[in-house]
């Protein structure tokens, strides 16, 4: 998949609090690219959100942090909402994973696809 311009950078812990002990605790990302539900204060429901980081083949444990470029496929909600300090969580099966908007990234929010 092409690299979009990110709308936003954040920082992410992964902490796997509502996945049972039974599952694994493990986050990973083939070629530097994921995407799946994020839930962000402010914005009601889960909306897609993909990440980016540098580094292909990543594999993160419970516990660990990261950074990643962000962007929403759904901008008309979010644009008037990320800022730095916005937090949100991630969810697959559950919520996973906490992180924070760093950085708001304004020519990510220009001409929206």
């Amino acid at each position: 998949m092409m690299r979009p311009p990110p709308q936003f950078r954040s920082h992410i812990e992964l902490t796997f609090e509502e996945h049972g002990k039974d599952r694994r605790r493990k986050f990973g990302f083939d070629e530097g690219h994921r995407r799946l539900p994020m839930s962000m204060d402010g914005v009601d429901g889960l909306h897609t959100v993909g990440l980016w980081i540098e580094k292909k083949d990543a594999v993160f444990e419970e516990g660990e942090e990261f950074d990643a470029d962000c962007c929403v496929i759904w901008p008309e909600g979010f644009t008037k909402i990320v800022a730095p300090g916005v937090k949100f969580r991630l969810w697959d099966s559950g919520f996973f994973a906490r992180g924070v908007v760093t950085e708001r990234c304004d020519a990510g929010w220009e001409n929206p696809k």
